[in-house]
């Protein structure tokens, strides 16, 4: 996984918990030392057992830990590359566009970025139908992304996760409701 992705969950935890909370991940998580860099890549293991941790240091599930990241990465993202949204005409052309720009734009950035094969259907305005494909299984990542877009254009969205890689699915399937009179 790219050390962006770790950048961001670094400047969560010092957000909301201080440095030394982040050091204290690190030494439990990360060989000695590490630094991460954004282009880099690093193993998945490391980000999951950050994650893992922050949930025990929070008391809470993994699951409500890897959202609530997913909606914080958005705004992370956002910060480091602004003129992405540009290119959408609102929410759900954005959504629409994870795979076919986002996800390109990604690949011009970083050297072999092992993204998740992210494919979406416009079902009716309002209403588009996710399928989520990656060997990380961190579908709950991405459903923090798309709240986190949805707060990004002052949109209320509703996610309902009708098939899971966790429970067996070859794909995640969300599905996404969202207002589309703001849009």
């Amino acid at each position: 996984m790219k050390g962006v992705i770790f950048r961001g969950l670094e400047s969560l935890v010092i957000e909301k918990c201080g440095m030394a909370a982040w050091e204290s991940l690190l030494e439990k998580n990360a060989p000695d030392d590490r630094v991460y860099v954004s282009a880099k890549s690093y193993p998945d293991e490391e980000l999951v057992g950050l994650a893992q941790d922050v949930a025990v240091a929070l008391s809470l599930p993994l699951q409500d830990v890897l959202k609530a990241f997913g909606e914080y990465l958005f705004g992370y993202l956002l910060q480091k590359h602004p003129t992405i949204v540009d290119t959408f005409d609102g929410f759900s052309s954005l959504i629409m566009g994870i795979d076919s720009v986002i996800h390109v734009e990604v690949a011009k950035l970083y050297q072999e970025p092992n993204l998740p094969k992210i494919e979406c259907e416009l079902v009716r305005e309002g209403f588009i139908l996710m399928q989520y494909y990656s060997k990380r299984k961190l579908c709950l990542c991405a459903e923090g992304l798309v709240y986190g877009a949805a707060a990004h254009y002052s949109i209320d969205v509703t996610l309902d996760h009708v098939e899971c890689m966790h429970q067996g699915a070859d794909a995640c399937v969300i599905e996404v409701r969202y207002e589309s009179t703001n849009i």
